[in-house]
């Protein structure tokens, strides 16, 4: 017998027009699921389950007081509603069984029941109709809800918004608050369920978990949970309206008008704990390896949460909200300007936010650049319900995005109303692919892993035409978009191309430390106090050689660094290196390589060149960046073998072994550089790039237990920053190799599990 002692919900279904069943349908099958030994583990006399005429407002608070005595620290408790709901006037409310005006249960009422809970754990679901609308396929008709007759209408209004309601009671300290749908959608069901919690009772079967080669403990927890809710409802939407669609054809009524059912969830959500456990079948899978993470004890039902960000600051009319990428965490992606930013008395007046994920909530392709539309829909829901709720009391709203949240602010400005949308005052971005990835970059790097954010498929060429459409190039917000020129993953192209020279502006760092500024002169810094004070952002806090050489003007950065060269440090002679090789004048290059006091016999500074090469071949395949990435490494490989310099020769040659398979699929190459890099490691002294050569150079040769060894080895004290440089390194090496991104294999799910978790 297998139970969670210390595990409670209430369960409730519930239609107050008494029109239909599905409700208590709903309610009825996820308490099957929930108290199923084999399942999920629940015990029967921890469980309440409300149907219709139970579900009273008196019963749904009895219930709650009745926990609030039960439920202690070590508590999980689950509630589930399926049923009405509404927003009037600033206040959300459940409809129970006969509801009327003064016997609704709302928001306030429930949060301060829940805050009364020792428990931090809370897992709650609303399975609402928003306008009503439910496709019972026995019927082969629609069933149009509305509000019921017992309601005063003149106090109550006919329409339904969940997300209003999950905003009311989120606590932001461990409640995971899940909706079937946004604002402007219906909630759909077909047959027995909803395809809400259908979706739901799927996940906790873990329907989701039984395709992985191996799972880290015997639980069913709350990311992977939201998660697979947000793939299989609009899945399962897109069957129906398939269906509606063929009905049409036969000659029947369309009924299914609407474009999307997209769940809704608070993202912000500070534990990843544990809410079920996995069907018995499936623990014959549960790893016993140290990675990706320790397995939990059995009687942890819950994982710990994390601590609310330090630089956080309620203070103010106005709001600077932060919203990071994928790879990003919400307490660090940004570095110290919070910080700085509270420090200047212009400031005084703004509180700070973050928004987005915290580390125990991870996108569903891991802590990686790249991510899933699917991840920017459901990230930019919650920050547009934000703004409409959370933050509805803040006169004005300034942005600041790194990377694929600058996608995920455009979706959600896009969905607001136009009051809304005027409380934006402010929208910087940095490093955003805005057009997207290109089609050759997919193709040949990542095996078409990401096809979602090509240049030319539906979500990118969508998300343009319907800013252009709204917009036409005149916003109602300040907006500047910024663009590294020595950014590995994002294009200059992609950050710049959608949007007019006034908005552009330049800065100079890799994609993960854009928007980490070293100082109030850092250029990153200098331009979001010039957005949001107006001030002058001067263009000397940038390096002017640097955006020549990005803009083709390699002649204008000779002339001015060419005659002083004698006097240039090693950035200077690689910006002069580059301009050169930009006109074609190979003999200076090599001249100034072989002869200059700061880069005579510097291999550091040929891998320096050679790696930039590398980084623009990955971003555009470029035959001419190829050739040169190899040529830099190689000349730089004969050097450190002339001095003995180890450790530069299994850097240079494990990049050999990486081109050679990469870009010119030359297997031989590959195995005689991967094999010269590891004889190279033997004699260096260890730490994290050591044993990332080591896992890479294995992974070239075969021997993949020994790869899968030394990147854990590699990642076990490794920031995420370089855990993603690994994972970009191995991915791309690994799909070139084996010919293959199947997201099911065994050593992509390893990598995956083990540098972007």
């Amino acid at each position: 017998m297998r139970t969670l002692d210390n595990a409670y919900a209430l369960i409730i279904g519930v239609d107050n027009e008494q029109k239909t069943d599905i409700f208590q349908k709903d309610a009825s099958a996820f308490y099957n699921v929930l108290s199923d030994e084999q399942l999920c583990g629940y015990k029967k006399e921890n469980i309440t389950l409300l149907l219709d005429k139970d579900a009273t407002s008196e019963n749904i608070v009895g219930a709650l007081d009745n926990y609030i005595e039960k439920i202690d620290a070590n508590s999980s408790f689950l509630l589930f509603y399926s049923g009405h709901g509404g927003y009037h006037e600033g206040r959300s409310y459940l409809l129970p069984y006969l509801a009327s005006s003064t016997n609704l249960v709302f928001g306030k009422d429930l949060r301060e029941k829940l805050s009364q809970m020792k428990s931090k754990r809370m897992f709650i679901l609303f399975d609402c109709c928003h306008s009503g609308g439910f496709f019972e396929s026995e019927k082969d008709d629609i069933i149009v809800q509305s509000i019921s007759n017992n309601i005063d209408t003149n106090s109550v209004p006919q329409a339904s918004n969940l997300e209003g309601m999950a905003q009311e009671i989120d606590d932001e300290q461990g409640m995971v608050i899940m909706a079937s749908s946004q604002s402007h959608e219906r909630s759909w069901a077909r047959g027995t369920c909803s395809i809400f919690t259908e979706s739901l009772i799927e996940a906790f079967k873990a329907e989701n978990l039984k395709q992985k080669h191996f799972l880290v403990d015997e639980f069913v927890r709350t990311v992977e949970t939201a998660n697979y809710v947000f793939e299989r409802t609009p899945d399962k939407f897109m069957e129906l309206k398939k269906i509606d669609n063929e009905n049409i054809s036969k000659g029947g009524e369309q009924v299914i008008r609407e474009k999307m059912q997209m769940p809704y969830a608070n993202l912000q959500m500070s534990t990843d704990f544990a809410i079920c456990y996995i069907p018995e079948e499936l623990k014959s899978k549960i790893s016993t390896k140290k990675f990706p993470k320790a397995n939990q004890k059995t009687e942890d039902i819950v994982s710990k949460s994390n601590s609310s960000q330090s630089w956080e600051r309620d203070e103010g009319n106005n709001l600077l909200l932060f919203v990071h990428g994928f790879s990003g965490e919400s307490n660090d992606t940004f570095g110290n300007i919070p910080e700085m930013l509270q420090s200047d008395s212009n400031f005084d007046g703004w509180a700070m936010k973050p928004l987005g994920y915290v580390p125990v909530v991870q996108p569903k392709l891991g802590k990686d650049i790249w991510g899933a539309v699917l991840d920017v829909d459901k990230i930019a829901g919650y920050l547009k319900t934000s703004i409409q709720y959370k933050f509805k009391d803040y006169d004005r709203i300034a942005i600041v995005a790194h990377s694929l949240g600058g996608l995920v602010v455009q979706k959600a400005i896009l969905g607001l109303d136009d009051d809304n949308k005027n409380r934006i005052s402010h929208f910087i971005m940095f490093g955003t692919p805005s057009n997207g990835i290109a089609p050759e970059v997919l193709t040949k790097q990542w095996n078409k892993k990401y096809s979602e954010m090509s240049s030319e498929g539906n979500f990118i060429k969508s998300l343009r035409n319907e800013w252009k459409n709204t917009f036409n190039g005149t916003f109602p917000f300040k907006l500047k978009v910024a663009a590294s020129t020595d950014d590995e993953y994002v294009s200059i192209e992609s950050c710049h191309k959608p949007f007019n020279n006034e908005h552009r502006e330049f800065v100079i760092r890799k994609h993960l430390d854009i928007v980490k500024p070293k100082s109030d002169k850092d250029p990153t810094y200098a331009l979001i106090i010039d957005t949001l004070t107006g001030s002058k952002f001067f263009k000397d806090f940038n390096n002017s050689e640097e955006i020549n050489l990005v803009l083709g003007k390699y002649d204008a950065v000779v002339k001015k660094l060419l005659p002083n060269k004698d006097s240039l440090d090693k950035k200077g002679i690689t910006q002069l290196v580059f301009a050169l090789e930009g006109l074609e004048r190979k003999d200076e290059v090599y001249d100034l390589l072989n002869t200059h006091p700061v880069a005579k016999g510097n291999t550091d500074l040929m891998g320096i060149l050679g790696g930039r090469y590398k980084r623009d071949y990955l971003k555009t395949f470029s035959v001419q960046s190829s050739a040169a990435a190899f040529e830099h490494y190689t000349k730089a490989l004969e050097l450190s073998m002339e001095n003995e310099d180890y450790a530069q020769i299994y850097y240079h040659a494990i990049n050999l072994a990486f081109m050679s398979i990469v870009a010119e699929e030359n297997e031989s190459k590959m195995m005689k550089y991967a094999k010269q890099a590891l004889g190279a490691t033997e004699y260096c002294r260890d730490n994290v790039w050591k044993y990332a050569t080591v896992a890479e150079a294995n992974m070239y040769i075969g021997d993949m237990e020994k790869a899968k060894e030394f990147y854990i080895k590699a990642s076990e004290n490794a920031p995420i920053r370089e855990k993603i440089s690994m994972h970009t390194n191995a991915y791309a090496g690994y799909v070139a190799l084996m010919q293959t991104d199947n997201q099911e294999d065994e050593f992509i799910q390893f990598l995956k599990a083990r540098l972007l978790s």
